[in-house]
């Protein structure tokens, strides 16, 4: 079988200067710092798309990475990328969209030391990502997903929880797709049952576009109201207003049902999700979430933070303000369940 391994830098790719780490080890670099590879009898081919630490990362270079993975998923049976991890998760949810009709598979993996650095766990990410490609393109199982310390995790429904440890990933609300289990002296990849579905809808068309004029505000005890009449008037497209519990709202006090009111009635669509990384959403529970509902508020349903921001801003630039919540709400690779 035939793998494309793109680099795109983050810390996998890191070395160490006055300024502190900064990617700068190429593709074929890094294969010789994997040494779990040695063996490996797959024809591999390094294509060294990005050297950026991904906390650099922008929309615009989701596209990028799209439009360079298409290519190569033409002659290859799977795409390997390296990532760093501080945005992979958002790279991993924007990646699900706009590949969602791709059919190899493609995984993302990456380290939290540099491939070079003493006990980095590089060489271990990169061996699972491999192999968990292999056993999906031999099963025929296309979509985005995340290798990382031993587990493949589906690309839409990952969050980082970790800013150190190892296992700095964790699949929200979704079954593992894959683990890495012992046989005798080495590990092999072993796939779960779990296989996502995907919609051949994709409502952004063949020539997708990002929208990054979005506001992002989690709520706090006594945010003042004036703070979101001031998001308003900055003019965004679309705010995503983190609440509590299932999406609660504050109506009491100082409420901001009249800031939410008056921001919907400018145009502009607030998309209303909890802060909990875990359970999703559902405003209509609780008075104080479904008093936002009334005033033409919408759900964020049970998207992790990442697939419901990148999957606005590519539905923003495309979507009538009546269609917004039909395509949000739409499940297009296991992103909303």
């Amino acid at each position: 079988m035939k793998i494309s391994l793109l680099t795109t830098g983050g810390t996998i790719a890191s070395v160490d200067s006055d300024r502190g780490l900064h990617p700068g080890l190429m593709g074929e670099r890094l294969l010789r710092a994997c040494p779990d590879l040695m063996g490996f009898e797959h024809d591999v081919a390094v294509v060294d798309l990005m050297t950026k630490d991904s906390s650099n990362m922008h929309p615009s270079d989701w596209l990028v990475m799209a439009e360079c993975i298409r290519d190569n998923a033409a002659r290859s049976d799977a795409i390997v990328m390296l990532h760093g991890t501080d945005t992979m998760a958002w790279t991993a949810s924007a990646l699900s969209y706009l590949l969602n009709d791709v059919p190899v598979p493609v995984v993302l993996t990456g380290s939290m030391l540099a491939a070079e650095a003493p006990g980095s766990d590089a060489s271990g990410n990169v061996y699972a990502a491999f192999h968990f490609a292999l056993q999906l393109a031999m099963y025929k199982r296309r979509g985005v997903s995340v290798a990382f310390a031993g587990l493949l995790l589906h690309g839409p429904r990952i969050t980082k929880i970790d800013s150190r440890r190892k296992n700095a990933f964790v699949g929200v609300d979704y079954p593992l797709l894959g683990e890495m289990r012992d046989r005798g002296t080495h590990k092999v990849a072993w796939l779960t049952a779990q296989v996502p579905t995907f919609s051949a809808e994709r409502p952004w068309g063949p020539s997708p576009a990002v929208e990054t004029n979005i506001a992002l505000v989690p709520i706090f005890p006594g945010l003042p109201a004036r703070f979101l009449d001031a998001v308003a008037d900055t003019g965004p497209r679309a705010v995503v207003l983190e609440g509590y519990g299932l999406g609660g709202v504050p109506f009491m006090g100082e409420s901001l049902l009249p800031a939410i009111e008056r921001g919907i009635a400018r145009g502009i669509p607030f998309v209303l999700r909890g802060q909990a990384p875990f359970g999703g959403t559902d405003p209509a529970v609780y008075e104080v979430g479904r008093r936002a509902l009334d005033l033409g508020g919408l759900s964020a349903r049970n998207m992790t933070r990442e697939a419901l921001m990148s999957k606005l801003m590519l539905l923003l630039p495309v979507s009538a303000p009546s269609d917004l919540e039909r395509h949000l709400g739409a499940n297009l690779c296991d992103d909303v369940l």
